[in-house]
């Protein structure tokens, strides 16, 4: 018998229990072993996953935040292109009102400057000079002077600091980047964005260096015409944003990753590529991250920006953990004593649920990571079916939803929004189920007693595969966009309204227009349309500056504003001009045009009563034009035109009237036009003649001659001076006529002396030519180029010229008489000016006017005037010429009362200028 089996009965069972030990212990081993390498490898997989998701969403950011960052630009070049278009013309003063109004430092950082360009042929480079220069820009010059067919220059930029100061006059077309911009951006009537500005000589500022800048054209017809060579031939201008990739970034940095480094180049891609901006220069991604990296196409402007993404060390950190290696490991060492400890006891089931605990929390641990990067985005993510029921929720700004989170899921849409909210949402999940995805749609929520605007992005979630037959359930995601959504609402009224006083402008006058047109055709109504503009504005704005000018604008405004009916609409067309449109004013024309009349009265009643700013009062009145419609098939513009026309009538007939369209204005608006277009072609082609008119003394002997335009046109044949005078005046022709005249006159004076004979010559001077800031230069120029004589080159001005700005004129003169010229005044006597004057002022002479000397001696009146004007400058020692001198008697007296020169048909026609040196000569 056994002894030691019978002592211990298991004994026997040792051998099976070893066997099995040694069996399960490998098996369990093995299987161990697998499971930890599972676990490990999801977490590891996970840990990759959210990587890769985290880096996705934050270069999404990057691209969107960039692309919407440019396109709020071009929304800003949208808006001072309608801005532009709405007005006649822009003054600088204005232009700084209206960007200022726009706050873009703070609602669009990085941008440097917007500005205005011009179209300029070369032709026109000198008269576009002046006209800049009347607004104030007396350094403005276009540059470089260099001749081409056409040139860009800037007129306007704000804000206006010293760099941005520089570039007014800067031909962009000097630039082969800003030329190549601003061509694509005429050719396509598209935003164009040109490439980075590097200094090239004189042409940019060292300033400039890396410069952006998008182009947007401006054409006559408002609309960009079909084709490019219409689009050529309309062009008037470009809107102008410029910009610093650095500076954009910048802006943007609180928006951006951190932790993700930022490569932007000019081109298709990095090859070849110009590079914009490098946020780390030094940094390669692939030593780092094995090659993590995004790149992106961005289209701008017609061209394409490639953007490299890469992570930097501090992001990779983020998912560096190693508890699940350590897991891992642990888990090798469990299995294996686990094994060790099955060799000795088959029961190891305490420590292997031990170990699937600690397996577990692991992974729990992953899950809660998972969740806070969910949480971490900042837009409202939800799942939802197709009937608006919501089954999951999350957020991490619980304030967006309007209702606490348990609230909301298991609910219907339609029972937690407001009904519009509601509506657009069934709408994008509509669109989703059709299309399988819907983006843009925006809904508004006032939280917290403030409205949010919610921008919807739905994707339709394929979950066929684990539920077969399962009604669809959608993603949506919804973006608080309340920013963008009141920076395009303020971009809407800006593109709209007038900055200064509110009204509408001239864009959206003549939409109302068009309408009222319509109805007035369709329902037999008269409406009228009154052209308003304020009498002596600009002399009030200039004296007492813009700050006075705009508070008058502003309570103008405000009168007409309160004199409109419900149904009137009050506008701004720019400047001191005003329009009001009443659709309805009757139905019968008699009855119609009393209405509007008495309308009209009262709104230039309203007008005319003084205005308060500063404790000061200052007066002013109002002219009105006044149209009724409908006329015939006459459009918005025709009728905007008879308005304006009707008002202009009004300030001939002595301002403060009311005047009504009547057809032949338009037609003599039309010859106006006509005449004013062929004296610019006269100009342009120099066809104007300058003829002289012999001056002599009382003994007959030549002692000069004044010199006068003469134009002899092909169809009209010669046109009278005092029709074409006119026009130069108004059109601003004169100040070009003037200077080529006192050319004229000073290169006959250089060959008069050469031939030894000290003849004076005479040269009209408009008030406008005279006021011009570099009239005086221009003089000065001319004697040094000619070599005239400065004592023999008399200028004829007139009373008038005397009356407004008195300083600036008389210093002017002061001027002018220390380089030797001589000062006349013309048709002396018809003024309404005190004579205080011919003491304070250096004058030469003084011309009779003709009206005087034609009826002289025979009518008493006209002799004693012309007495007491030779009695007067004698005791002043001024020189006397009398105009007119037609017959024998009329020279006599002038000679008994000792005038000095005489003017008239009696001693010389007016002749070609020409033929009166060579009669010089020959004599």
């Amino acid at each position: 018998m056994n002894t030691e089996a019978a002592i211990h009965p298991d004994f026997q069972h040792r051998p099976t229990l070893w066997s099995a030990g040694m069996i399960v212990a490998p098996l369990l081993a093995g299987a161990l072993l697998i499971a930890t390498y599972f676990v490990w490898n999801n977490v590891e997989q996970a840990r990759h996953e959210r990587r890769l998701q985290t880096f996705g969403v934050a270069v999404d950011r990057v691209v969107s935040n960039l692309s919407d960052r440019i396109a709020a630009y071009e929304l800003v070049l949208r808006g001072v292109k309608g801005y532009y278009e709405g007005s006649h013309s822009i003054h600088p003063q204005e232009f700084r009102s209206y960007v200022k109004a726009l706050n873009l430092p703070q609602t669009r950082p990085g941008l440097h400057a917007i500005s205005l360009l011009a179209n300029v042929p070369w032709t026109d480079v000198a008269g576009h000079e002046a006209i800049m220069r009347s607004l104030g820009l007396t350094d403005y010059h276009v540059r470089p002077a260099q001749e081409r067919a056409q040139h860009a220059p800037v007129t306007h930029i704000e804000p206006m600091t010293l760099d941005n100061s520089r570039r007014l006059g800067h031909d962009a077309l000097a630039h082969p980047e800003q030329r190549h911009a601003l061509e694509r951006a005429r050719d396509s009537g598209v935003m164009a964005l040109s490439g980075p500005l590097w200094h090239e000589g004189d042409a940019l500022n060292p300033e400039d260096a890396g410069l952006l800048v998008m182009y947007m054209p401006i054409y006559a017809t408002h609309q960009p015409p079909d084709t490019v060579a219409q689009r050529r031939s309309t062009i008037v201008g470009w809107v102008a944003a410029s910009f610093r990739l650095a500076d954009v970034i910048r802006g943007l940095a609180h928006e951006f990753d951190t932790d993700l480094a930022l490569a932007i180049h000019d081109g298709p891609s990095v090859a070849g590529g110009v590079s914009l901006f490098a946020s780390h220069v030094d940094y390669a991604p692939h030593a780092v991250n094995g090659g993590l990296e995004s790149v992106r196409s961005l289209d701008v402007g017609g061209r394409r920006w490639t953007l490299v993404l890469y992570p930097l060390p501090a992001f990779e950190q983020r998912f560096e953990s190693f508890t699940h290696h350590m897991v891992a490991l642990l888990g090798v060492a469990l299995s294996l004593l686990a094994s060790w400890f099955v060799g000795w006891q088959v029961n190891a089931r305490r420590r292997a649920m031990s170990l699937a605990y600690k397996m577990t929390r692991q992974l729990r641990r992953a899950r809660d990571e998972l969740e806070g990067t969910l949480n971490a985005v900042p837009d409202l993510l939800f799942e939802v079916d197709a009937n608006g029921l919501v089954h999951h929720y999350r957020s991490a700004r619980t304030y967006q939803a309007g209702v606490a989170a348990p609230m909301l899921v298991g609910r219907v849409l339609a029972d937690v929004l407001p009904p519009p909210a509601a509506a657009e949402c069934m709408a994008a999940l509509a669109e989703a189920g059709e299309h399988g995805y819907s983006e843009g749609r925006q809904y508004c929520l006032k939280l917290q007693g403030v409205e949010h605007w919610f921008e919807l992005s739905v994707a339709r979630k394929d979950s066929r595969r684990l539920a077969p037959g399962a009604a669809p359930h959608f993603i949506a995601l919804a973006r608080d966009v309340t920013r963008r959504h009141e920076a395009e609402t303020a971009m809407h009224r800006l593109a709209y309204f007038d900055a200064l006083t509110g009204l509408f402008n001239r864009r959206l006058l003549m939409q109302h227009m068009h309408t009222a047109l319509l109805d007035a055709r369709r329902g037999g109504w008269l409406g009228g349309l009154f052209y308003i503009d304020l009498d002596n504005f600009k002399q009030i704005n200039d004296a007492r500056g813009h700050g006075v000018g705009d508070s008058m604008l502003e309570q103008a405004a405000s009168r007409l504003r309160a004199a409109a009916d419900g149904h009137d609409t009050v506008a701004r067309l720019g400047g001191d001009e005003f329009v009001m449109l009443v659709a309805r004013l009757g139905t019968e024309p008699a009855a119609a045009r009393q209405q509007a009349l008495l309308r009209a009265q009262s709104l230039r009643e309203s007008l005319q009563a003084p205005y308060e700013v500063d404790g000061t009062r200052y007066g002013s009145t109002a002219s009105i034009g006044v149209t009724l419609f409908p006329r015939a098939a006459e459009g918005v513009h025709d009728l905007l035109r008879e308005a304006d026309t009707a008002m202009f009538r009004a300030k001939e007939l002595g301002r403060n009237q009311v005047c009504f369209f009547e057809q032949d204005m338009h037609t003599q608006a039309q010859e106006r036009l006509a005449l004013e277009q062929d004296l610019k072609d006269a100009v342009e082609r120099d066809a104007l003649q300058v003829y002289a008119q012999p001056q002599v003394d009382a003994a007959g002997r030549p002692i000069g001659a004044e010199l006068l335009l003469r134009w002899s046109h092909s169809q009209r044949g010669w046109v009278p001076p005092q029709q074409f005078i006119a026009v130069a005046e108004a059109s601003g022709l004169i100040a070009r006529m003037g200077a080529r005249v006192i050319h004229q006159a000073c290169t006959a004076l250089a060959r008069l002396q050469g031939q030894g004979l000290a003849l004076s010559i005479s040269v009209n001077v408009s008030p406008s030519q005279f006021r011009q800031a570099d009239f005086v230069d221009q003089v000065r120029r001319t004697l040094a180029d000619t070599g005239a004589p400065a004592e023999l080159l008399t200028l004829e001005v007139t009373e008038s010229l005397l009356v407004e700005n008195w300083q600036d004129t008389a210093s002017r003169m002061h001027e002018l008489v220390a380089l030797g010229v001589r000062f006349s005044i013309d048709d002396f006597g018809t003024g309404y000016s005190s004579l205080a004057y011919l003491k304070r002022l250096p004058l030469y002479e003084l011309k009779i006017d003709r009206s005087f000397v034609q009826d002289a001696p025979l009518d008493g009146n006209d002799a004693a005037i012309v007495q007491a004007i030779l009695s007067v400058a004698r005791h002043l020692r001024l020189r006397v010429v009398a105009e007119g001198v037609e017959t024998r008697q009329q020279a006599d007296f002038l000679i008994a009362h000792h005038c000095d020169g005489l003017q008239g048909y009696l001693f010389g026609r007016p002749q070609p200028l020409q033929d009166w040196l060579d009669g010089l000569k020959t004599g």
